[in-house]
């Protein structure tokens, strides 16, 4: 299957509940002749919220002023608190739980092709750990934030090479973050089978259902991956396939209108029933029921 990914424009008509009208901050996505661009600053309406899985096909990278929420991205979950900086790199899978009442986030989106530092990028694809900035460097990009979307507002004359600019300062300060963060350790043979374990769930989460698939890559008995797994992570290695593929079906029940059946091949089951059960043994509701609830929240 190919991974279907929202633009910018789809994703902004999507999470228009979590922006407020005329923000002091960023861009008016409820404007009505608001028009999404290949970049685009906006600030959360401050209020505590919680995110289904979504995949976008351009950069997302969020600021948080206050508060704090779960994020999860692909097979991992980071704790992000106040001050910090994390940005998700297209085609990650990624949802979120705030933890506070007031949770606000400033918010970069931009695509792909709009900057042009390939060795950087290559580096943040690799790494999309969140980063806690110091109070300086928080500060520094804050104001880097601000005046982004001051250029972007006032249109002067070369801005927008004067945004890739500022943009390029923000991307290098989080690599510089994100460096500084790593301490050398040497990984015990469970922590190697681990990260490889996971790794290999967001590359074959539709291939293989069950655990024998990825103890065969790895070259381990399925009893062997199993406990390893279970014993590092605190959870069966059949939990963090399942939940990959949960994620996907979430994702592809509130943002597209596949049917079931075709979300069902899509996800390799033999047939919309098998799905519905699946779904439904771990949503406690069926993917029917899923979509409909989440369509009259939102």
């Amino acid at each position: 299957m190919e991974l279907q990914l929202l633009a910018i424009e789809q994703a902004l008509s999507n999470y228009q509940h979590l922006h407020r009208a005329k923000p002091k901050f960023g861009m008016d996505v409820l404007c009505e002749d608001f028009k999404a661009q290949n970049i685009v600053v906006l600030q959360n309406d401050g209020t505590k919220k919680t995110g289904t899985p979504v995949r976008f096909n351009f950069y997302t990278m969020i600021l948080c002023l206050h508060g704090g929420s779960i994020r999860s991205v692909n097979q991992h979950e980071y704790i992000i608190k106040q001050h910090s900086l994390q940005l998700l790199p297209p085609g990650t899978i990624h949802s979120f739980e705030d933890t506070h009442e007031r949770s606000e986030y400033y918010v970069l989106l931009f695509e792909k092709s709009y900057i042009d530092m390939n060795e950087l990028m290559a580096f943040h694809d690799a790494n999309f750990d969140a980063a806690q900035l110091s109070t300086n460097h928080f500060n520094k990009v804050k104001e880097l934030y601000e005046e982004i979307d001051a250029e972007l507002k006032s249109k002067n004359e070369n801005f927008m090479t004067y945004v890739r600019i500022l943009l390029g300062q923000v991307l290098l300060i989080l690599q510089r973050e994100k460096l500084n963060a790593i301490v050398p350790a040497k990984q015990s043979k469970s922590d190697l089978i681990c990260s490889q374990f996971l790794g290999l769930v967001e590359e074959n989460f539709l291939k293989f259902k069950n655990i024998s698939g990825y103890a065969q890559i790895i070259e381990l008995t399925p009893k062997h991956l199993s406990e390893t797994i279970k014993e590092k992570l605190g959870n069966s290695a059949l939990h963090f396939i399942h939940k990959r593929i949960i994620k996907e079906a979430e994702y592809l029940l509130v943002y597209t209108q596949m049917s079931m059946y075709a979300i069902a091949t899509s996800l390799n089951f033999s047939d919309a029933s098998q799905f519905s059960r699946f779904f439904k043994q771990h949503k406690g509701l069926s993917p029917k029921n899923y979509r409909l609830n989440f369509q009259i929240t939102h």
